[in-house]
């Protein structure tokens, strides 16, 4: 079995290795000068092996020393690290820290956050839009919010469960619609917005009547849907809009969807959060907000997309050949 460590005998020598003396350990540490110099001793013992040379003015380490100074340098950074954040958490009970994909983020969130504000006074909420898939894993977020297939962003530390997914609807504007739609649904050299991030038009297409223009057609890619959907409302040709991104823009009648079909995303939205962490109430009340905000919402894409004849799909559902 292996000798039980001291962890006091490895803080002074840590701090011995750090500042270069027995004195400067000793009084980061509010002992005696003897008192380290008892404790490099018995770890010396413990390991079989001298780790100090005792040297003026200050200390050298011996290449065994030097390798175990840097293993605890590492840990005991670690530890203070881990420290702090619970430190920094406990006192600020009542702030919900969110990292949000951005378009997420701004199209849909920062819209609704004041309700949740104003039902919850004395919360303060934090939002960090990212892009998607930047998880910041050393940062301490309440919740991570990200797209992706299913089990993308589970793992040792992170729980992820199911958000909500999304309806891509083609749309543009009317004007163009008239310009490039022809009847009965028909494109004839309409210019395509692409999302280089998320692009779902092949499993549209595949989910339709439709042909695929393939590499026959012209477009125009982005990073970002929202900058797809700018594009669209400028006139500049059709894009996929995320129902939780262009909903109020339909509604409105500034954009259209004119193939009057919506497919069900083959990828879905995800909120992490630390395995083991217990959540504040600020924390658990975000979240009931967040998920019934949400169910609210879906509710109001089925009423206003059956009003307006668009017919959603499941991306399961094949043509038959």
């Amino acid at each position: 079995m292996a000798p039980s460590l001291s962890l006091t005998a490895l803080r002074a020598f840590d701090l011995v290795a750090r500042l270069g003396t027995f004195t400067e350990a000793a009084r980061a540490l509010n002992v005696t000068r003897p008192a380290i110099s008892k404790q490099i001793k018995c770890l010396e013992a413990m390991v079989g092996c001298q780790l100090v040379i005792r040297t003026r003015p200050k200390v050298t380490l011996s290449e065994r020393g030097s390798e175990l100074a840097a293993g605890l340098r590492q840990g005991f950074d670690t530890i203070s690290a881990s420290v702090q954040r619970t430190i920094e958490h406990s006192s600020q009970p009542n702030t919900v820290r969110l990292l949000v994909e951005r378009d997420f983020a701004s199209s849909w969130l920062a819209e609704r956050i004041g309700g949740f504000l104003l039902n919850h006074p004395g919360t303060s909420v934090e939002v960090n839009a990212e892009r998607n898939g930047q998880l910041h894993p050393d940062e301490d977020f309440s919740f991570r919010i990200f797209y992706g297939p299913k089990g993308r962003y589970k793992t040792d530390t992170l729980v992820e469960e199911f958000l909500c997914d999304w309806i891509d609807i083609p749309v543009c504007t009317p004007e163009y619609e008239s310009a490039h739609i022809l009847e009965y649904g028909r494109y004839h050299d309409a210019h395509f917005l692409l999302d280089k991030n998320y692009n779902p038009w092949s499993a549209w297409f595949e989910n339709t009547d439709l042909e695929d223009p393939g590499d026959q057609a012209t477009y125009s890619s982005f990073n970002e849907t929202s900058l797809c959907l700018s594009a669209a409302l400028a006139g500049s040709g059709i894009t996929i809009g995320d129902s939780f991104l262009c909903l109020d823009a339909i509604d409105s009648g500034r954009l259209v969807a004119p193939f009057k079909t919506g497919l069900h995303s083959v990828e879905r939205y995800s909120i992490c959060y630390p395995i083991g962490r217990k959540l504040s109430l600020s924390e658990r009340n975000f979240l009931k907000w967040l998920s019934q905000t949400i169910m609210e919402y879906e509710q109001n894409v089925v009423q206003v997309l059956a009003r307006i004849g668009i017919r959603v799909i499941s991306s399961e559902i094949k043509q038959a050949v």
